[in-house]
């Protein structure tokens, strides 16, 4: 795992002489790019840190090794994942803790330093260093389906098949963080509004009553 603390430490100089922000994810999106051109094995500390950027001194004062690197690729992967977690048994309306749970998907998706398609890819050519991708996906399936489950016991939800409606969820989400990553202006509230679109969608989708979509938006931007 990466050094403990290393979040609040201040970025060195660059080799340029230029001194930037903290550069972990900078060393992740480095990484993230080689593992997806010449794989796991075959990226070197070296290539991670002259794709950075860095010396490779550097890289070791932020990372213990490539599979530092590599498990804070899978844990940025894990944010919606803890929300869900989180989530799944909080006694909150169905329909607002699934808007929050895909919405936060959404988020992690588009700001992650691969393209989801592409991590997908990555895992499964390398399943060994990646299983955890898989495990952690099967389980968000679960969990969200778990989510619908609930609301449709309480019949807040339409009758609806809850694996069925996961996988549209997630299918949405992963199709827009790709539109997101196609278009031409970014930043932070295109980022946002493309996932408010996914979640007002699903729970729009699912819920009887639409006032619902409305309140669990305003529950999640009040947070933000």
């Amino acid at each position: 795992m990466s050094n403990e603390g290393a979040g609040q430490r201040v970025g060195r100089p660059r080799r340029s002489g230029i001194k930037g922000s903290v550069p972990r994810e900078d060393i992740v999106a480095a990484a993230a790019r080689l593992f997806a051109a010449v794989g796991y094995a075959d990226t070197t500390v070296s290539a991670i840190a002259r794709e950075a950027g860095l010396g490779q001194s550097s890289l070791y004062y932020w990372f213990a090794g490539k599979e530092a690197i590599l498990q804070a690729l899978i844990d940025k992967n894990r944010e919606s994942l803890e929300t869900a977690r989180a989530l799944v048994d909080d006694p909150a309306a169905a329909s607002a803790r699934l808007y929050r749970i895909v919405y936060d998907d959404v988020v992690q998706m588009c700001s992650a330093p691969l393209d989801f398609y592409e991590l997908e890819r990555v895992s499964r050519a390398q399943p060994e260093e990646f299983q955890d991708f898989f495990a952690d996906y099967r389980e968000l399936e679960t969990l969200i389906a778990r989510v619908v489950e609930q609301g449709v016991a309480a019949e807040e939800f339409r009758e609806v098949d809850p694996g069925a409606a996961t996988t549209a969820a997630l299918a949405l989400s992963e199709g827009l963080q790709y539109r997101f990553r196609q278009g031409e202006a970014g930043g932070t509230e295109r980022m946002r509004e493309f996932a408010h679109l996914s979640a007002s969608t699903t729970v729009g989708a699912l819920v009887r009553d639409r006032d619902r979509v409305a309140a669990a938006r305003a529950a999640v931007e009040s947070s933000v």
